[in-house]
């Protein structure tokens, strides 16, 4: 968008900075990027955030200047209009037109321009002036952001309707060289006869003013952001209109914008209104408050807020306060309905009243040190067994399309078959929050092949959304899960061998040695895979659920034949692990963390003669379960072979480090601990040959 320097200053009667730099400087600052300064600073060429349909005119950007500054944004003058009987019969027939005006006008000529300091913000966006009716809708689009429409009035036939499109109904776009399919369930605005416009987007040529028009329907509305969207990418048409309702526009402008519209066209081309304007929609301001507490506020920016302050901050963005005990609560305005929800919203409005180089600045938490979370060391553990077994990480979308479901899943009665869907997808690739990770392995293998890999092992950490409308959330219910899959041979080649194919065996032995290394059996049962919704995409007669402690933990298998050929892997039969990392982890076994001594432990030697048949092992667990819990480690410190009595023997030393964090055992209180344990491994062990060494 193309800004005047100078129309913009008159939006904001707040203390702006006087020079083209510093004013850049301010709009970076507060979220309006400034591309680029031009004709010795003119104009401002600015970039826009790309979900606030309320930044795109200059009373938008003057309010988010006033944010900073102070002072209020000075809106243009209006004709206060009237609602009452429509000047023409007006129906609504759909609820995505929220608000609906019609207000009649009569005009001598059409032809005619305004003077140049009121056209500046058209020649600044680069909109050479057309003519009165023209102008005047564009300008205040720039100005105000309300998008407006004028009819010929004598090219209506009957009532007004507001309505969504039929099947096969067409359209002639203005500009357009012929006619073209209004996409079913657009809005459209249409008489008895033809379509109007086509709602939030553009107007048409059968109801065009022209030269000749001298009655007018000026029409100004409020739409539903995400059916204009729609119906603007079906047709392949951009307008400054369309990019405003798409994003959500104010639903309280309609009247105000048509005002400004009247009040230029009776100001400069000696227009005149007829009768009073006609107000058809049912959207009333929900007054939508959220509750602000100051002292999370003051926690989160680490500086206080008093109640006085907040409420001057948000005030100058146009939110309404009412103190309410320890909680502020924020009334939002209709314009920002449609970005602002909850109170994360509110504080991205406190940082940029404050700026952000003006808040504390505090270093990021030092995790130097920090033990890990047990979930964080489940998760290294298994990362290292996947590895050292060839797998190799992957990283797949939470998001994948309808597209997707169709091909691996057999129709709505499977249990996967329902999603999170997204309402507003920019891309129906991303249209739905994966409730599995099998579609997504499929996939990735798919293109390992095509790549020639002959070898393929993947593995990933992530997250499955299923639909509960009973979660805290009141959406969906996550579960960690890890997923693991393997295809092709199960070794690399050898000159004299061709090894065989990966089944189902090979993640057996993974989850062998899950078990080995996390300290906690993990069993297969052929009963219970079907039960696990993924289960049912594995081979009947090759999968197995696996189970910890009575529990189903997880499922493994080979692929279901018609699940691979549904994602294109014909001759491929890759199998597939996938386990729930909530619930094994709840009876995984994770070494505690013990705070460190302050004082050195102290240490004492034990050495023992020991026989073959006598494992050192069995000697150090006997120490640690005899000793006392101030007892930290026994370590196995050095080891030789001798002979004693023509019998081979090892002398094995043990290292016994105790806990003396206060200094309340003596040095012969130690050594009398020390005594006991070694006289405890001679009357357990003495009889086969072990004897303490001097």
């Amino acid at each position: 968008m193309r800004l005047s320097t100078s129309h913009l200053r008159r939006y904001c009667t707040g203390p702006l900075p006087s020079g083209t730099t510093e004013l850049r400087a301010l709009l970076d600052d507060v979220g309006v990027e400034v591309k680029r300064i031009e004709d010795d600073g003119a104009f401002l060429a600015v970039e826009l955030l790309a979900n606030r349909g309320d930044h795109r005119c200059y009373a938008g950007i003057a309010r988010e200047m006033a944010g900073r500054v102070g002072g209020a944004v000075q809106m243009p003058d209006v004709v206060e209009l009237t609602t009452g009987p429509s000047p023409i019969a007006i129906h609504i027939e759909t609820p995505l037109c929220l608000l609906y005006s019609a207000t009649r006008m009569s005009i001598p000529s059409i032809d005619v321009h305004f003077p140049d300091p009121v056209q500046e913000p058209l020649i600044a966006a680069g909109l050479q002036p057309v003519n009165a009716a023209v102008d005047a809708t564009n300008l205040v689009n720039l100005e105000i952001g309300q998008p407006t429409h004028l009819f010929d009035a004598d090219t209506i036939v009957g009532a007004i309707t507001i309505r969504e499109a039929r099947k096969g109904e067409t359209a002639l776009p203005l500009f357009a060289e012929k006619r073209v399919e209004v996409p079913t369930g657009a809005i459209v605005i249409a008489d008895e006869e033809k379509v109007l416009a086509i709602a939030g987007v553009i107007g048409c040529e059968e109801s065009k003013v022209t030269d000749a028009t001298r009655n007018m329907i000026l029409e100004s509305a409020t739409f539903d952001p995400v059916a204009v969207r729609k119906a603007g990418r079906a047709l392949g048409i951009h307008t400054d209109s369309s990019a405003r309702f798409e994003r959500g526009s104010d639903p309280s402008l309609p009247l105000t914008g048509a005002g400004r519209v009247v009040y230029l066209l009776e100001t400069h081309a000696g227009a005149k209104r007829e009768g009073t304007s006609g107000m058809v929609g049912d959207w009333t301001n929900p007054n939508r408050t959220i509750d602000l507490n100051p002292a999370k506020i003051g926690h989160y920016f680490h500086r206080d807020f008093s109640q006085s302050e907040l409420t001057e901050r948000l005030t100058r963005y146009g939110f309404s306060i009412q103190p309410g005990g320890e909680n502020l609560a924020v009334t939002v305005p209709p314009g920002r309905l449609w970005d602002v929800h909850n109170p994360e919203d509110l504080y991205e409005e406190i940082a940029k009243s404050i700026g952000y180089n003006e808040l504390p600045e505090t270093m990021p938490a030092n995790t130097m040190g920090v033990r890990p979370t047990q979930r964080q060391q489940l998760r290294h553990q298994m990362e290292q067994v996947l590895l050292g077994t060839g797998f190799y990480e992957t990283i797949t979308d939470g998001f994948y399309g309808r597209d997707l479901r169709e091909r691996l899943l057999t129709g709505d009665g499977h249990p996967l078959w329902s999603h999170v869907e997204t309402v507003n997808s920019m891309d129906k690739g991303y249209s739905l929050l994966k409730n599995n990770c099998l579609g997504q392995a499929l996939l990735g293998l798919g293109a390992n092949i095509r790549m020639g890999l002959k070898q393929v092992r993947m593995f990933e950490f992530t997250r499955t959304f299923h639909p509960d409308p009973n979660a805290e959330n009141g959406v969906c219910t996550e579960r960690h899960v890890l997923w693991a899959l393997a295809h092709g041979a199960n070794r690399d080649d050898a000159w004299d061998d061709h090894p065989a194919a990966v089944n189902a065996w090979l993640l057996k032995g993974v989850l062998e040695e899950f078990s080995t290394e996390l300290r906690c059996p993990l069993e297969l049962s052929i009963e219970g895979a079907e039960s696990e919704p993924v289960g049912t995409l594995l081979h009947p007669y090759r999968r197995a659920a696996i189970v910890h402690n009575g529990q189903t933990v997880g499922v493994l298998g080979e692929v279901a034949p018609e699940c691979s050929q549904g994602m294109g892997l014909k001759k491929a039969r890759p199998c597939y692990l996938e386990l729930d990392i909530a619930r094994l982890g709840q009876s995984v076994h994770i070494e505690n963390y013990i705070e460190p001594s302050a004082r050195p432990l102290s240490t004492r030697m034990l050495a023992f003669s020991l026989p073959a048949r006598v494992e050192a092992g069995r000697v150090k667990a006997l120490l640690e379960s005899a000793g006392p819990d101030w007892l930290e480690a026994v370590d196995i410190t050095d080891l030789f072979a001798h002979v004693d009595d023509d019998q081979p023997m090892r002398a094995v030393t043990f290292a016994l480090r105790f806990r003396n964090d206060e200094s309340d055992r003596s040095t012969e209180f130690i050594n009398a601990e020390t005594e006991r344990l070694s006289a405890t491994v001679i009357d357990a062990l003495g009889s086969h040959g072990v004897r303490q060494r001097a």
